[in-house]
């Protein structure tokens, strides 16, 4: 059902449709506090900020490895991939998983020192603002918003919040 509401998204959303993706996203953002919970007490263990890195990319690796198994098994539409489609890929696109081992490092290494909340206010912060820029440019396949005064607003209150995070 998720698959569904994820392949209709640029489309706009029936109410009980946006409820589910967006209890999907808060699951997911409460979940990126536990693994920085997890990511700092693997670098306290390990005292090494890389090989914590590493393991943790193992791990997901495995995981995401173990589950497409399991989705190539019991799902009736087996994806099929072929040179036609790699070669239409934007070069670009395979190297997000390179920037979320940025993030990543930086969870590992600064989240302790500012505190869970203040690290994810932050973070949430950036990706807000350079998120507002790339929907202004309708980017990587994204459709354009434009950018107006309340969406300005929205980002300046999510820096204020961040403040307000560390602050206290």
């Amino acid at each position: 059902m998720m698959v569904d509401v994820i392949k209709t998204a640029p489309r706009k959303l029936s109410c009980p449709a946006l409820a589910m993706v967006f209890a999907f996203m808060l699951l997911g953002g409460a979940l990126r506090s536990v693994e920085a919970g997890c990511q700092n007490s693997l670098k306290l263990a390990l005292g090494n900020v890389w090989l914590c890195g590493v393991i943790s990319y193992a791990v997901a690796l495995t995981g995401v490895g173990v589950i497409l198994v399991a989705s190539l098994f019991f799902s009736p539409n087996k994806p099929r991939i072929s040179r036609s489609d790699l070669a239409a890929m934007p070069k670009w696109a395979p190297f997000g998983g390179l920037i979320g081992g940025a993030a990543i490092f930086a969870m590992i290494t600064v989240a302790s020192v500012v505190g869970v909340s203040t690290f994810n206010a932050l973070i949430i912060a950036g990706q807000m603002f350079l998120a507002a820029a790339m929907d202004h440019v309708g980017v990587m396949g994204f459709p354009r918003r434009k950018i107006n005064r309340q969406r300005l607003l929205a980002c300046f209150l999510i820096i204020v919040g961040s403040y307000l995070m560390a602050r206290y």
